[in-house]
């Protein structure tokens, strides 16, 4: 029995809209992606008979690869000994089900309506952007005291939105200059595409900045392989100059910090300007700003002038959880000045706030639109992480824990893995073998995407999973389908640094622009080549 004309476009449209909502909330709301996924799925069930669900289905049999990331989980559970955190697990990867198929089983989308959604995306994406930036400038009245909370979802998944949408901006450039009166828009494409490039700089994720960096290399590098023409040594420098840099400034970060000033014991200021003692720790390693922290402190000094100053006592403990006087000593060091009445005495109101806060080195607050203080606070993790072993609260120090009670569990599973559920256990086991400093409530599986498959699944699931995420591609003929093939360069770099694909914003990201491009993409963007003629410029 065939579709009337009204059924047949009641189905286009209730596609189309619920594309529309799904792109739209993605930046906002983690809860209203879940409904939207939802709401993606059930409309391609509605108004069609089974016989055109099994024409979908065999029309695009690449679907059955993707469901079979799922059944690796269903698979793992073989070996599961906490079926309720198996559960879980299930239900966080359910959008490899759900999202593929509420696409592969929906009508073709129009070219036309193809890029009003991922314009539609792109807007999203920009003001969402807006509102992060607003909430930055007035982060008191927001309460945000941690730049990672400026975006309304996770920062870091939300720095893969703004990455993608960079690269759509790109194409949706490259089509405006094909159609009639398409330059019209170019200007406002341009502009959003600059400023998602400078905010996702702003946002200082690390990983969606390394990855986002890395997949303009392999841009670059495409298309210096795939235009015939001269070799275009000025593209050559260009990918140089943006390989070396990242280079260069990181180094330059790590020389600021490891730059430290020489104190001899024998010849240092044995007092303050009131005559009391300093106290050192020529042992200490702890640094700032290329100053050391454990000299010239004189505890009596200090906590007499910042009971005056400020209303947070100084042997109190401030809202994170550390002492307002550890605090004060770091803020101290990184200005450069010495840890007594005179120091206090010379900060300014907006420091004395900044220590109240928990912000232990100036830069953090006065380089706040710079990358430097991210790059600074990562090395100064690492430097405390190689002094003392301590790990917890630290970003990068955790990971490196993680990663290595991850090798340690592959060492004895490296075949088949864990199974399904059972992380925890086999975690909390690595952790104890290792004699880890991580505390408990620390403890979590790597923030690798490959050695959490490898652990859960072993060598042998891990090869199954990227294969399948990858056959799809050439089953469906999109090997020259630029833009997947960015997304995938780009998630396929981020998860290295994170478990993308086991979060709820980053698998339902991934699962509906990997579907979306996978069986919706223009014959342009199909076949995506990269001209230059006297007609034609991209």
């Amino acid at each position: 029995m065939s579709l009337n004309n009204n059924t047949a476009e009641l189905r286009v449209k209730s596609f189309y809209y619920s594309l529309l909502l799904f792109v739209i909330v993605l930046p906002f709301s983690e809860a209203l992606v879940s409904i939207a996924a939802a709401i993606l799925f059930l409309q391609s069930l509605l108004f069609q008979p089974v016989t055109d669900l099994k024409k979908s289905l065999t029309r695009h049999k690449s679907i059955f690869y993707i469901l079979a990331i799922f059944g690796m989980y269903l698979l793992g559970m073989l070996q599961t000994r906490d079926f309720a955190l198996s559960m879980y697990e299930l239900k966080k990867v359910a959008f490899w089900v759900v999202i593929p198929l509420g696409i592969v089983l929906s009508p073709k989308l129009s070219e036309e309506r193809f890029y009003k959604v991922i314009t539609a995306f792109c807007i999203a994406v920009t003001v969402a952007a807006i509102s992060a930036v607003i909430r930055f400038v007035f982060k008191s009245a927001f309460g945000i005291t941690d730049f990672r909370d400026i975006s309304l979802i996770s920062h870091i998944r939300y720095s893969y939105q703004v990455a993608l949408a960079i690269f759509c901006c790109i194409f949706l450039v490259i089509r405006s200059s094909k159609e009639s009166g398409g330059f019209k828009y170019r200007p406002a494409i341009i502009t959003m595409a600059v400023w998602l490039v400078l905010f996702l700089f702003l946002l200082k994720s690390i990983t969606g900045i390394i990855a986002f960096w890395s997949t303009v290399c392999f841009l670059g590098l495409y298309y210096l392989f795939t235009v015939k023409r001269k070799f275009n040594y000025l593209l050559v420098v260009i990918l140089a100059i943006l390989v070396a840099l990242p280079i260069i400034y990181t180094k330059s970060v790590w020389d600021d910090f490891y730059n430290v000033e020489k104190l001899d014991p024998q010849t240092v200021d044995k007092y303050t300007a009131s005559g009391n003692p300093y106290t050192f720790n020529f042992d200490s390693q702890e640094k700032e700003n290329g100053h050391w922290v454990q000299s010239y402190i004189c505890d009596d000094e200090l906590r007499k002038e910042w009971n005056i100053r400020s209303e947070c006592k100084y042997d109190s403990l401030n809202r994170h959880g550390f002492s307002n006087r550890s605090t004060l000593v770091r803020y101290l060091t990184s200005r450069g000045l010495r840890k007594d009445s005179s120091g206090v005495s010379q900060l300014t109101e907006a420091d004395i706030k900044n220590i109240e806060q928990g912000i232990a080195n100036y830069i953090y607050a006065e380089k706040r639109f710079s990358l430097y203080p991210r790059i600074y606070e990562t090395i100064w993790e690492y430097d405390r992480y190689k002094a003392t072993g301590n790990p917890n609260d630290q970003s990068l120090s955790q990971r490196i824990e993680f990663v290595k009670a991850s090798l340690e569990i592959i060492k004895t599973n490296i075949w088949f893995g864990i199974g399904t559920g059972n992380w925890k256990a086999e975690y909390a086991k690595a952790y104890d073998e290792q004699n880890s400093k991580l505390k408990e409530e620390n403890q979590r599986s790597s923030h690798n995407q490959y050695l959490n498959y490898i652990v859960k699944f072993g060598l042998i699931g891990f090869a199954v999973i990227m294969s399948m995420i990858l056959i799809p591609v050439f089953k469906e003929n999109q090997e020259k389908n630029l833009l997947l093939w960015l997304l995938l360069v780009f998630i396929g770099i981020a998860n290295l640094g994170d478990a993308n694909l086991e979060t709820h914003m980053g698998l339902s990201f991934f699962c509906l622009f990997y579907s979306l491009f996978l069986w919706h993409s223009t014959e342009q963007i199909k076949n995506f080549t990269f001209q230059e003629n006297t007609n034609e410029k991209i």
